[in-house]
């Protein structure tokens, strides 16, 4: 196990989850705290066992996180003897979370016994216990978020017996398995059902396959693998697992909606660590994306969590002064600003763009008008937000004055060319969702989003990070480089190739958050120097702690733990990067390269359009293949760089290529 225990693995499915052998777990959209104060309400684990062999002595221990089945063993082995502890967050039965100790012998007259240990700590400070509730533990917050919203939150817990502090395998017996169930939900009902069919699955053996069967599900209809190198598809498979151990597989509940993915993910976020369980930028910039590829369904539950906090949004707005809607830079359950820091809150408004560039990204690879009728009204909130924030100057270009940018480091400052940029984009996209619903163009908003200053040297042919930028000024992260990708800004390869040197240098490695580097890299690949992008990867992973790949928000090991953010960089760096994927209005783009060290790539279950479809590529060939089209679409076509002419895919028929660059477009 890694020494300190930051880097212990989680494991989790969307609604409960735990780091393994640790005092707390977390549920979604259980908060405590007043304002600013809201954190992610700890709960004493009832399910952070570990073990220690007492008989027989001289046995190998090991410990294993099997991502494919998201299932952490602890086990102590010798010929013949194997004690094994499981624990994992049951992905069908959402509620629960399981440990099932397995004791096992060749030889039924050999001693074989263990001693349990469960890691409770200390009581919660942030939670009640009302002894009301025969059978359960009925529990509530102290304190609301905003009690004007919402009230304390009750939740409820049930669970087995612990498991006995002494198991000895019974004489004459050559194996057994003990079960320590927890059930825990906002609803009794819930709870007594998923503890009861917990333990009728149990009964019946099916406990663990169904879970490990509702991941196989997952892991077929989405997954990155390569060959030629363990490592790249070790970091690949963990950094898909954790993010996907935050999400809900089957959607958002009405009754108790999905709050959104925090940079440390689900397990992580109580009082004062790994940024309080909020939801920021990290969910729409750096995690949505490569899940949006592939998985489109589950992209459709990210985006819903910023749906569904719409209207606080606009209560923000009015509250400080702006129409429309303002959406906060951090938020948890209300939807309303929770970042304990007033300078980010007040200042750090590019999240505006953020969530529509999200939304953007999702209309153009799924044109679900289902959501975008309710998402289009989003865009337009947000537009008016900054059509009420602008400032005109005298020659007739807007300025947007007073920000902080993604680069933190720098503040206030005004014309910041990434705020500019997402904010023009909004504005543009508002307009364009006018038109697919039958709306009006609003000029006003056409207006501002043309003539918004994006600063440009044309002197040293690159963008000034803000108004009075200087080449030498210390950067904290990714920002300017961001408008190459996720962007899309038309730009002059020289001025590409000058922003990505220049910034660079003023980002210093050690400190700057696991993300950046990757969105560096992508821009190198871009260019086409494959050798700046290998140095870059290297750069990029070195936040990826071992064993089991919980990557920390800085390389050296501080700042956020289980950091999502920089696995939804890295795995951008993949699929936007080497994969060379670009999403466009009308059409999908990939210029393949492989991955450093890596033979052979294979992208499983790409989401476009309600079609999916595999690729894979080597050094010198490609292989595309349509896998589904769903109900209610069409299929897709494509054309390769070496052709003019685009050709239709059909299902279950590969379709082989040299590697080279090519589109993807639904046929009409």
């Amino acid at each position: 196990m890694p020494k300190r225990g930051d880097y212990y693995p989680e494991v989790g499915n969307g609604h409960v989850a735990t780091v393994v052998q640790s005092d707390t777990i977390c549920m979604n959209g259980l908060y405590n705290g007043h304002n600013i104060t809201s954190h992610r309400a700890r709960l004493a684990s009832p399910v952070g066992y570990s073990l220690t062999p007492a008989r027989p002595t001289g046995l190998t221990r090991s410990y294993s996180l099997d991502v494919g089945r998201a299932i952490f063993s602890e086990s102590y082995t010798a010929p013949g003897v194997d004690i094994t502890l499981r624990t994992y967050a049951h992905r069908q039965l959402t509620a629960v979370l399981v440990n099932e100790l397995v004791l096992s012998r060749d030889d039924v007259t050999q001693e074989v016994t263990v001693t349990t240990h469960l890691n409770t700590g200390q009581p919660s400070d942030d939670v009640k216990f009302l002894n009301d509730t025969p059978g359960f533990q009925h529990g509530q917050t102290l304190e609301a978020e905003y009690p004007e919203i919402a009230p304390p939150t009750d939740f409820y817990i049930k669970s087995t017996a612990d498991l006995p502090p002494t198991v000895t395998l019974t004489p004459g017996v050559s194996s057994m398995t003990l079960l320590h169930l927890t059930a825990i939900d906002v609803k009794k009902e819930i709870v007594q059902a998923a503890f009861d069919q917990a333990l009728s699955q149990f009964a019946q053996g099916t406990l663990l396959a169904n879970h490990v069967s509702e991941w196989t599900k997952v892991w077929t209809n989405g997954r990155i693998d390569t060959k030629g190198d363990v490592s790249v598809a070790r970091l690949n498979y963990a950094s898909l697992y954790y993010i996907l151990s935050s999400l809900p597989f089957n959607g958002s509940r009405p009754d108790w909606p999905f709050i959104g993915l925090s940079p440390g993910g689900l397990a992580h976020g109580v009082a004062g660590r790994d940024y309080n369980g909020h939801v920021f930028w990290d969910q729409d910039t750096w995690m949505f994306p490569p899940i949006a590829l592939l998985h489109a369904d589950l992209a459709r539950t990210i985006t819903e969590t910023r749906l569904k906090t719409l209207d606080s949004a606009r209560l923000l707005a009015q509250r400080t002064g702006y129409q429309g809607a303002r959406y906060p830079w951090e938020s948890a359950f209300t939807g309303l600003e929770t970042c304990p820091a007033e300078p980010y809150g007040e200042m750090e408004i590019h999240i505006n763009g953020d969530v529509t560039v999200m939304l953007r990204q999702f209309w153009q690879l799924t044109q679900d008008k289902d959501l975008m009728s309710r998402g289009a009204e989003v865009v337009w909130e947000t537009a008016k937000f900054w059509s009420s924030r602008v400032t005109q100057n005298p020659d007739h270009t807007y300025s947007i004055q007073g920000v902080m940018p993604p680069d933190e480091y720098n503040y206030p400052v005004n014309d910041s060319a990434y705020t500019n940029s997402i904010a023009s984009i909004n504005l543009a996209f508002a307009n364009t969702l006018a038109q697919v619903f039958g709306k009006p163009a609003n000029q006003t908003w056409a207006d501002i989003s043309k003539n918004l200053r994006i600063p440009y040297d044309p002197d040293l042919d690159y963008h000034p990070e803000f108004e009075g930028y200087q080449p030498t000024t210390r950067t904290k992260q990714a920002d300017v480089v961001l408008l190459d990708f996720p962007l899309m800004r038309d730009m002059a390869p020289s001025t590409r190739k000058n922003d990505l040197t220049i910034y660079e240098a003023s980002t210093p490695v050690g400190p700057a958050p696991a993300m950046t580097w990757g969105m560096f890299l992508l821009g190198w690949l871009q260019l086409g120097n494959q050798s700046k992008a290998s140095q870059l990867y290297d750069r990029a992973v070195l936040n990826a702690q071992q064993p089991f790949l919980v990557w920390s928000e800085n390389s050296d090991g501080d700042g956020a733990t289980n950091f999502l953010t920089g696995m939804g960089g890295y795995l951008q760096l993949v699929l936007f990067g080497y994969g060379g994927a670009r999403i466009y209005d009308d059409h999908l783009t990939f210029d393949p390269v492989l991955i450093t060290r890596t033979t052979e790539v294979t992208f499983t279950g790409l989401d476009y359009r309600g079609c999916s479809f595999d690729l894979s590529y080597s050094e010198s060939n490609l292989t595309l293949t349509q896998t589904q089209v769903n109900a209610g679409h069409v299929g897709l076509k494509v054309k390769f760089a070496d052709s003019a002419a685009w050709v239709s895919l059909t299902t279950g028929q590969p379709v082989l290529s040299k590697r080279q660059s090519l589109a993807l477009m639904s046929v009409a």
